[in-house]
């Protein structure tokens, strides 16, 4: 894994902010040791680099790595766990509670639903959906699900992706003055961007109409 939870200090760290912080003389900064974000079973810290950046933490019950997923990119994938580490720590700072939070799971019945990458179920009902290759983004059926089942979301978009992150941004703008999150890779910096629910966004607009059908 690319990031892990710091017990001491309750906050998510990835791999290249703790080994910045072990290169130093005498550190003293993480005292306990680290837990997975997603099943909160220990993990072990090695120096890595990002060129390998999934190696930085591993369960120490040799547990497979709760981020793996052979049909998703590494890409994606790095997008992914900065969002778990964005989101944790902003909901903990705000809220001053741990916030229970998963990856790759169904929301939806049987028969209608979707998978959401992120999906934090206490103390907000939150999911947040990251966009890399996708040909389709399917926003009308995700979002009308998602917002059925009582989750607001965030939607990220990876600069170096598929689309064109501001042309995505200005097409939702027709139907909603939102703002989309961006995770941009060479400085793994990550923008959640507006939170979307469904009082600030209309799905059956006449205005939906306008957008390209990639969008809807």
């Amino acid at each position: 894994m690319f990031i892990a939870r710091s017990e001491d200090l309750d906050h998510i760290f990835t791999g290249v902010e703790i080994q910045s912080q072990v290169d130093e003389p005498n550190h003293s900064t993480f005292k306990q040791g680290f837990r997975c974000p997603i099943c909160g079973q220990n993990v072990t810290y090695s120096h890595s680099s990002l060129n390998r950046p999934f190696e930085y933490f591993t369960h120490v019950n040799n547990r497979e790595d709760c981020f793996s997923d052979d049909s998703m990119s590494d890409e994606h994938r790095l997008a992914e766990e900065i969002t778990v580490k964005t989101l944790y720590n902003r909901l903990e700072e705000v809220t001053g509670v741990q916030p229970e939070i998963d990856v790759e799971k169904r929301i939806g019945t049987s028969s209608d639903f979707v998978i959401t990458d992120v999906r934090v179920r206490s103390p907000l009902r939150i999911t947040a959906e990251v966009f890399y290759k996708s040909e389709r983004l399917g926003l009308k059926r995700r979002l009308t699900t998602l917002f059925k089942h009582n989750y607001q979301t965030y939607l990220i978009f990876h600069t170096d992706g598929k689309h064109d992150v501001d042309r995505i941004e200005q097409t939702i703008k027709c139907i909603s003055p939102l703002r989309i999150g961006r995770f941009h890779p060479e400085i793994l910096d990550l923008s959640l961007g507006d939170l979307f629910n469904e009082r600030q966004i209309d799905l059956h607009s006449p205005d939906k109409d306008s957008l390209p059908n990639y969008i809807i």
